[in-house]
């Protein structure tokens, strides 16, 4: 029989060393940008009532959520998305409808996933959400955010895909009055599958234009300069023309940030969390399958929870970020590493504490330890990546180099110093 003390569930991950440090490192990256634009860091609850995402509009899928009930008997859900949770802060904590805020959070979601076995039910994410802020200046700012994210992480070829909710929300609302229908149409649109797409509408009675300017939209794919005008052409009313309209802006914008190349358009692809209602995203990595990062518009969330305020924002797959950069850096870069191993004997065990303490204050990373077996604890410390031991024996200071390159030999200058 298995013990399943010894194993770790399915879809989480451990880290240790110089794993751990790594990926702090990445995530550090990614805080110090989202701060550098002005965003402030929050903190939401790891686990909510399940009634908040049952009554959601555009919320996440039940099935795919972790629940569990508390001692008190409610239905609880470890926190399937972040951006839901963000947008109650938003609208509870606001003194003015118009009071614009920017946030940034990083927090693990869970979600347990259908597909096949290796996905991630526990990953960790960053994110920025600007709230009262309904302009293409807004959409734009945040995704210049998501791709100099990318750039601060040392990622220089990659894509970031654009959609508009609103140009084939306006279709189908204007081409076929079943709510199911227009679902099952997206669906298809999403899958790219045209002779699906085609059988499906075929059985419709719907407008033979209707269903040609439908099958239109899954070609609209590629350069800004080219997709943008056959879309324009494409508009039959003036919910798919304002939302044209509004790419052309935010591509403008995007451009006098100097990220235009990095823009394809696709305006059949849609999102699984569906209370986006603008402009949508996903960025994708070179010679990597999965989107790193998406987000988009969301202006009537927070009606939810009482308040108006139209809303962008984007949430970046840390986990993911990790696994593109580790291919990037060099294999043998050492994150962890301590400066300094004192090792004493018992007598001038003082003495190695206060010089411990003094080195600290300078800003070294600084280990102490018992002299036992100099040899041992030598080949010990280079297994850790420890640069240099101090041995304090009957009151002298001696210095033993571990690591090639190490900090310094002249550690009663440094000493003086402090």
């Amino acid at each position: 029989m298995v013990q399943l003390k010894n194993l770790l569930p399915e879809g989480v991950e451990t880290l240790y060393g110089d794993e751990y440090a790594f990926k702090d490192e990445i995530l550090n990256n990614v805080k110090n940008t989202f701060r550098s634009y002005g965003y402030r860091q929050i903190l939401t609850p790891t686990f909510e009532y399940f009634d908040m995402y049952k009554e959601m509009f555009g919320g996440i899928n039940f099935r795919q959520m972790l629940k569990f009930i508390s001692p008190q008997g409610d239905v609880m859900v470890l926190r399937p998305d972040a951006t839901i949770p963000v947008a109650r802060m938003a609208a509870k904590n606001t003194r003015d409808k118009d009071e614009y805020l920017k946030f940034f959070y990083t927090a693990p979601i869970f979600r347990q996933l259908e597909a096949q076995k290796g996905d991630e039910r526990e990953f960790l994410q960053a994110g920025v959400e600007y709230f009262a802020n309904p302009n293409p200046e807004c959409d734009a700012e945040i995704i210049a955010i998501g791709i100099k994210t990318l750039l601060d992480n040392g990622i220089e070829d990659f894509r970031i895909d654009l959609g508009q909710v609103g140009y084939l929300g306006s279709l189908l609302e204007e081409a076929e009055p079943d709510q199911q229908v227009r679902k099952q149409i997206i669906q298809l649109i999403e899958s790219k599958n045209q002779g699906d797409l085609r059988s499906y509408l075929d059985q419709r009675s719907m407008d033979d234009r209707y269903k040609e300017l439908i099958l239109n939209v899954v070609t609209m794919y590629g350069n800004p300069q080219e997709v943008l005008p056959l879309a324009q052409t494409c508009a039959i009313n003036d919910g798919m023309k304002k939302a044209i309209d509004n790419c052309e802006e935010v591509v403008r914008i995007l451009e006098d940030y100097g990220y235009g190349k990095y823009i394809i358009f696709d305006l059949g692809f849609t999102n699984p969390l569906n209370y986006y209602t603008g402009i949508i995203f996903k960025g994708y990595a070179d010679n990597f399958g999965k989107a790193i990062m998406q987000g988009g518009r969301y202006d009537q969330l927070t009606m939810n929870f009482g308040i108006y305020k139209p809303a962008c924002g984007f949430g970046i797959n840390i986990n993911y970020l990790v696994e593109i950069v580790s291919l990037i850096k060099a294999k043998d870069t050492v994150i962890c590493y301590t400066d300094y191993l004192i090792l004493y004997e018992k007598i001038s065990r003082k003495q190695a504490i206060t010089i411990a303490e003094k080195l600290r204050k300078q800003g070294y990373i600084v280990e102490t330890n018992e002299l036992t077996d100099i040899n041992r604890q030598a080949y010990l410390a280079k297994q850790r990546n420890i640069r240099d031991i101090l041995v304090v024996e009957k009151n002298e200071l001696n210095v033993i180099e571990v690591i090639q390159n190490g900090v310094t030999n002249d550690i009663k200058e440094i000493l003086n110093r402090g």
